[in-house]
């Protein structure tokens, strides 16, 4: 009866088929638990040491060897694999039931047309018969998916439940005997230890009875050193093993005498040389200046006796001090030395692989001072244990586990039958409303067209709190897509203050620049993706002196551009009554004025670093005045070399009130002379420290392997993603250009290849400081991009006309690159290329030159 109404004929055999899998699947999963599968390892297993409270699987201070092996564990696979059936049976079941939604909607139909219908009283008859029918089919079949359904939850319920059990429980049995032995091996080593330091070998003969406490102990030997000749070969002291003699080298056990040859005889010569050389190391000296300050001891005694003097009795009491101190170490260390036990063989507590004896035994190193010996490992502790009793306890745990399962599983079948037969027909229309307004949302790529699009339901349920919810999300869309259009519109704005170019419809450009019969000016800006603080601006202020300033605002957002903007308004009102006298020589009151107003907005990490100039084009005399910005960067034409010149040290402006500025030395004017053909540049931290990622052959982002992680590769870490265009590159760069060479830039860890070198041929250059910057600005647009072959029309870069204009003349790979072209009918300063892509800019470039002619 039960598959008899499952449908059509595919669906009555895949119910059949899934029924005697997954029952024979949960049966066989309660065999394999129960009669727990035994793997011999190809070679004796090792078992690695453990630290108290650790477990089998901890870190140890004496590992010798360590096995690594790969185990399949049968129930997991066969979980998976009832996972899958499960899955595909509920959607089977799912459709069956939503055809059996689909006919009581026409059974109701035809119910309707013979209550309206104009049909003879015979055929009205006819046809209530046929209804009933169907209807009586509709019920079986719905019981039939009910059970179905029911027995697949119960099966993905109480499958995982059963093995989470039964796993947990013979893990904490078989932990649970790992920790008694390790209490029970602790006890008997620390026990041990002044009957091996007396050479007691008769109250050592006691020992062995404490395994009462661990009923799975089989037996307990305890080894030691012969107490003739002092040396340790695992002689046997005491043993209650019934099978003593079939395990030592003499005839009848001779306690002291007798060596023991079992299972962990082939390892016994590694282990006892390794915790004599950990231990060596630790206290290797300590017996010798014992056995020293013993004599000295004794000597003091008699001297103190005899003689009384004080000093004798003083020295006699730091000696035993020191004695004691030293005994104290000598047993701590030799305790963390030795701490923990080991097994053979291998005693697995998460995936323990049964021995083919079912016996494990356990064992523990003795290690303590004997006189001024420089050996420390004087015997060890073996325990031998039986686990066929855990096993035992778990296939009965796993029987009594299997019933309740069922008992469980039967009444859920009653419950489920009972509660289960009216199924919801209006869940597809809603989920299926939802769906198509996800896919407008996802397929709409300027969101604030979203406005005013919604979803709506006409009932009061969990589906109209979703779409509510959904609703709420893409007027969230709509908003945050109006902000980010006015974000960009307050990039523009920033603009607005910097001095650069206009294009045809008055918007500011990238670049801009002066000049005259004394000076070359360019300056360049790209910003970022936010609006941010940097700034830069320069003032002809009578034909002969020029103020010129850079500026760098901590932060970005709103806040920074606040103060970037009112920085650039200070700085335009203080010139506007600039006169060429003593006073506005003293350009540091603007720079205390900065200070002074970013220092009362009490803004939180916000703070301006800027340098800010007064240049004499006629006498290339520049006056600084820094705050914070304490290099700027020329190039020497005289030595043709790019180099760093060092500012006073001075604090940002908006980190000290001008009092304290003063107190620290206050913002003092420098003055350095520019020679004809030098170039002065001023930039802030974007172009030094832009970053490319690194990636690997398949252009997946990773991190450096090179050496060990935190030491130094280069120009980064190990284990760092990214590096830096650095001041290195930038150097090399400005030199190129000015001495008319060829640049290589170098990527490290490039998907492209090692050997994929960019290569910037400036022989042609004709020194100007325009193309000094532009160099700079290419070199790093080159450095972020990358070929990955992979890439489509899809993927584009942004760049600007004229660092395209540039890479074109300058660039040789240009052609491998930017081959795919692409106005930009948003912006006609920039040009679209496809099949390329390039790592975000991460910060603003901001970069100012001063070429004296």
């Amino acid at each position: 009866m039960f598959y008899r109404g499952c449908g059509n004929s595919r669906t009555k055999i895949f119910a059949l088929i899934f029924l005697l899998i997954a029952g024979a699947a949960t049966l066989y999963g309660a065999g394999a638990q129960e009669n727990i599968v035994e793997v011999q390892s190809d070679s004796p297993a090792r078992g690695d040491t453990q630290a108290p409270g650790e477990g089998i699987s901890g870190p140890s201070r004496w590992i010798l060897e360590t096995r690594s092996s790969i185990t399949f564990e049968i129930n997991g696979i066969i979980l998976i694999i009832t996972f899958i059936l499960c899955a595909v049976a509920l959607l089977l079941i799912i459709r069956g039931i939503m055809g059996i939604i689909s006919e009581s909607a026409a059974i109701r139909l035809d119910a309707a047309a013979l209550v309206t219908g104009e049909l003879m009283p015979q055929e009205k008859k006819k046809r209530m018969v046929r209804v009933k029918k169907r209807m009586g089919g509709l019920r079986l079949k719905l019981a039939s998916y009910t059970i179905l359904l029911v027995l697949i939850v119960d099966i993905m319920v109480s499958v995982p439940l059963y093995y989470l059990m039964i796993r947990n429980q013979r893990r904490t049995l078989i932990k649970g005997l790992w920790d008694r032995a390790t209490v029970l091996l602790e006890g008997l080593a620390a026990n041990a230890k002044p009957y091996l330091s007396q050479g007691n070998i008769q109250n050592m003969s006691l020992l062995p009875g404490q395994m009462v406490s661990i009923p799975e102990a089989l037996y307990v030997t305890i080894t030691g050193y012969n107490p003739e000749t002092r040396i340790f070969e695992d002689q046997v002291w005491a043993s209650n093993d019934p099978n003593i003699q079939r395990k030592i080298d003499t005839p009848e056990l001779i306690p002291g005498y007798s060596r023991i040859i079992d299972t962990l005889t082939p390892q016994f010569r590694l282990i006892k040389d390794e915790l004599d050389s950990l231990a060596i190391d630790r206290v290797g000296g300590f017996p010798r200046n014992i056995a020293n300050l013993n004599q000295e001891i004794l000597e003091l005694a008699d001297e103190a006796k005899n003689s009384s003097s004080p000093d004798a009795i003083m020295r006699y009491e730091e000696d035993l001090i020191t004695l004691r101190v030293l005994e104290n170490r000598i047993t701590e260390a030799l305790s963390r030395i030795s701490s923990g036990i080991r097994s053979e063989p291998y005693y697995n507590l998460d995936d323990l692989e049964i021995s083919q004896n079912r016996r494990y035994l356990f064992y523990k190193p003795i290690m303590l001072r004997l006189g001024s010996e420089a050996r420390f490992l004087w015997g060890f502790v073996r325990l031998e244990v039986s686990i066929n009793s855990i096993l035992n306890e778990i296939a009965a745990e796993q029987r009594n586990l299997l019933r309740f399962n069922l008992l469980i599983a039967l009444a859920a079948q009653t419950i489920g039958v009972i509660g289960a037969l009216i199924l919801s027909m209006f869940i597809i229309r809603p989920v299926r409303l939802l769906v198509k307004h996800v896919e407008i949302i996802r397929d709409t790529e300027d969101k604030a067209k979203l406005d005013g699009v919604d979803i709506k339901f006409k009932s009061h349920d969990e589906f109209t709190m979703l779409g509510n919810t959904i609703n709420d999300m893409t007027h969230g869309l709509v908003k945050a897509a109006v902000a980010a259009s006015e974000l960009s519109i307050g990039k523009e704005f920033q603009k607005k203050f910097l001095p650069l170019e206009l294009d045809v419809k008055g918007d500011k450009l990238s670049s801009g620049f002066e000049e005259n019969l004394y000076f070359n000016l360019f300056g360049y800006y790209e910003g970022a993706k936010d609006v941010s603080g940097d700034y830069f601006d320069y003032q002809d202020l009578d034909g002969r002196y020029y103020a010129v300033i850079k500026c760098d605002v901590a932060g970005k957002g709103v806040p920074a551009s606040f103060i970037m903007i009112q920085v650039a308004t200070m700085f335009l009102n203080f010139f506007r009554r600039w006169k060429p006298n003593e006073k506005g020589m003293h350009i540091e009151d603007l720079v205390y004025q900065i200070n002074e107003f970013i220092e009362n907005l009490a803004f939180r990490d916000r703070f301006a670093a800027f340098t800010l100039c007064l240049y004499d084009s006629h006498t290339g005399t520049v006056r600084f005045c820094n705050a914070g910005d304490n290099l700027v960067h020329l190039y020497d034409a005289s030595e043709k070399t790019f180099k760093i010149i060092p500012l006073p040290e001075t604090p940002a402006a908006g980190v000290l009130s001008n009092f304290m500025v003063e107190s620290k030395g206050g913002y003092r004017v420098q003055t350095m002379t520019l020679d004809h053909g030098d170039i002065l540049l001023l930039y802030t931290d974007g172009i030094e420290e832009s970053k490319r990622k690194f990636r690997n052959a398949d252009f997946e982002e990773m991190e450096c392997t090179e050496g060990d992680p935190g030491t130094q590769h280069i120009n980064h870490v190990s284990g760092e993603s990214s590096e830096e265009l650095g001041y290195d590159r930038m150097e090399k760069i400005v030199n190129a250009v000015m001495n008319k060479k060829i640049y290589t830039l170098q990527k490290l860890h490039n998907p492209e290849g090692s050997n994929k070198d960019l290569y910037f041929d400036f022989r042609r250059s004709k020194c100007s400081v325009e193309e000094v910057i532009m160099a700079l600005i290419s070199v790093e647009k080159m450095f972020r991009c990358y070929y990955d072959p992979k890439a489509t029309e899809d993927n584009f870069i942004m760049v600007d006309k004229i660092v395209d204009s540039f890479l074109k003349e300058y660039f040789n790979q240009y052609r491998n690159y930017f081959s795919f072209p692409r106005e930009n009918p948003g912006k006609t300063q920039d040009m679209y290329y496809t099949h390329v892509m390039e790592d975000e800019q991460y910060d603003d470039l901001t970069i100012l030159g001063i070429k004296r002619k």
